[in-house]
């Protein structure tokens, strides 16, 4: 009987430590074939739907925020959208987006740092946001 319980709680422990950390699956990107990129209003908006999800329409909080969006520069293939915010007190909080499913997901900085590589593995420039705004290079 004890045996059960053990097993059970083992059963139960894993599925909650296994389930606790979204796994996010990125699908390999397409190169963009032309020499510069698109970057059209549809971007734009989901662009602003990533903004507003995580400040909730706090212009003043937005003003004072370093915001960085990566996506592929190819236009055709932009289904996976992350962000990094910094916020005035040095915190930073970090968020993945995946068009087809409109779903949004909150993720720490090893998540984040871990997704950037596959998501940008096409750009000409790995380095540059596909958008950002209160960031140097803008």
């Amino acid at each position: 009987m004890k045996l059960n319980h053990y097993f059970i709680l083992l059963f139960s422990l894993f599925f909650f430590v296994s389930s606790s950390h979204a796994d996010i699956d990125i699908k390999k990107c397409k190169a963009n074939e032309g020499e510069y990129v698109i970057f059209d209003e549809y971007d734009s908006q989901i662009a602003e739907k990533i903004i507003d999800h995580l400040l909730h329409n706090q212009p003043e909080k937005r003003e004072s925020s370093i915001i960085k969006i990566f996506a592929n520069e190819n236009s055709d293939d932009r289904n996976y959208w992350l962000s990094s915010f910094q916020f005035d007190d040095q915190t930073h909080q970090y968020l993945f987006y995946q068009v087809d499913t409109d779903n949004f997901i909150e993720i720490d900085q090893n998540q984040f740092e871990n997704l950037l590589p596959n998501i940008v593995e096409c750009n000409q420039n790995k380095q540059t946001p596909i958008y950002s705004e209160n960031f140097d290079e803008d």
